[in-house]
């Protein structure tokens, strides 16, 4: 590993790092408080006219974006927008004198903007769209109120930013790897409830897996803040998509297991699969272990585990099979009809954990490895399908 190679996300936090996600709501308030003291500090010593729009331009940017990533993207879109917007306020402002014609040509630029924002840079489309209207106001006054207000939401861009990366920095880093790791915990969770339950339990782990999935959906939307916290992170957008997708089929395989049922005199047979399923939960202890940052080294699953799994299974379902041989001659053609299918049935969904658990290692496998190598030595996503 390269010296000056990042750390991984996976690595153990610093106790500074988890102090600051433990208590990010706080932190965050104070650095919002701190980023508005900046501003009335700026305002008090030089006076600026219209200051007041860098205090809101501050607020906007920072109030419900903690992580560094998404402020400083938001502070990009918005000062794209003021810009793009400022510059035809100031057109109109400056060349046109009737009301209604300058009203108009507004009113018809922020319905175009309406009309084409959409996607990724919607935010910037809304910026430009009340720029214009916080620029040309009630068209009564010249370029330089226009100007002043402009420079002022620049000046709070930049101090949205600066305070954003420099003052206590929070990294979305550190929450997308603490959801990966709930989501991990809590379905290797379900499938240890679920193993140790009685042979017909009635158990229901849709709380366990709401919360899996709730934790799922946040990872999404740390994807842009990533992007800008991590150039490693951001060459594998389209993994750490295909890893959201991989915990939602585990999640989705997992809500199966209430439905299965099998009575006292079948719990050998089933026992059999439930070894190999007792193993999967396992495997994601250990993977919510290192993506927690409780254990340094990754764990790694045995290899062929796939096929392995599969001659396993297929030997289970043999001996369930010749084990009801057994049974009184009156009983036979129902009862082997029966268990046989919910024997498949199950062993099925097992061997498909089996091979959603193996993805989801491969996918977390990629992002550690690429930490560890030079940037041309780098894993490709489309490597891992």
């Amino acid at each position: 590993m390269s010296v000056f190679a990042p750390a991984t996300p996976f690595a153990p936090a610093t106790p500074f790092a988890d102090f600051i996600y433990r208590h990010f709501r706080a932190v965050h308030a104070l650095k919002l408080g701190l980023a508005l003291l900046i501003a009335v500090t700026i305002n008090a010593i030089w006076a600026p006219p219209h200051f007041i729009w860098s205090m809101v331009t501050i607020v906007v940017i920072m109030m419900s974006l903690p992580q560094v990533g998404g402020a400083i993207e938001k502070s990009l879109q918005r000062a794209v927008g003021t810009c793009l917007g400022s510059i035809y306020g100031i057109m109109l402002v400056a060349t046109i004198d009737s009301y209604w014609l300058i009203m108009s040509l507004l009113i018809l630029a922020v319905s175009l903007i309406c009309f084409i924002s959409a996607g990724r840079y919607s935010y910037a489309y809304l910026v430009a769209g009340f720029t214009i209207i916080i620029v040309v106001g009630d068209a009564n006054h010249g370029t330089s109120e226009a100007l002043w207000r402009t420079a002022n939401i620049l000046s709070g861009c930049v101090i949205a930013i600066l305070v954003s990366l420099f003052i206590f920095p929070i990294k979305a880093k550190q929450d997308w790897r603490s959801q990966l790791t709930n989501t991990i915990g809590n379905m290797a969770n379900v499938l240890t409830q679920h193993l140790q339950a009685p042979a017909n339990h009635n158990l229901d782990f849709r709380t366990e897996l709401e919360t899996a999935m709730k934790a799922v959906l946040t990872q999404k939307k740390l994807f842009f803040s990533l992007e800008w916290e991590s150039q490693t992170l951001k060459k594998h957008k389209i993994l750490l998509s295909q890893l959201v997708n991989k915990q939602v089929r585990l999640i989705t395989l997992l809500e199966l297991l209430p439905l299965t049922r099998w009575q006292e005199k079948d719990k050998d047979a089933y026992n059999q699969i439930n070894s190999i399923a007792a193993e999967l939960a396992l495997y994601l202890q250990k993977l919510a272990a290192f993506t927690g940052g409780k254990t340094p080294q990754r764990p790694h699953l045995p290899e062929n585990l796939e096929s392995q799994l599969q001659h396993r299974l297929q030997l289970a379902l043999v001996s369930s099979s010749e084990s009801s041989l057994a049974t009184s001659a009156t009983s036979l053609h129902s009862y082997d009809a029966q268990q046989g299918f919910a024997l498949t049935g199950y062993s099925w969904l097992i061997y498909q954990l089996a091979i959603a658990v193996e993805a989801l290692y491969d996918d977390i496998a990629v992002i550690d490895i690429a930490y560890h190598k030079p940037p041309a030595a780098e894993i490709k996503p489309d490597q891992t399908d």
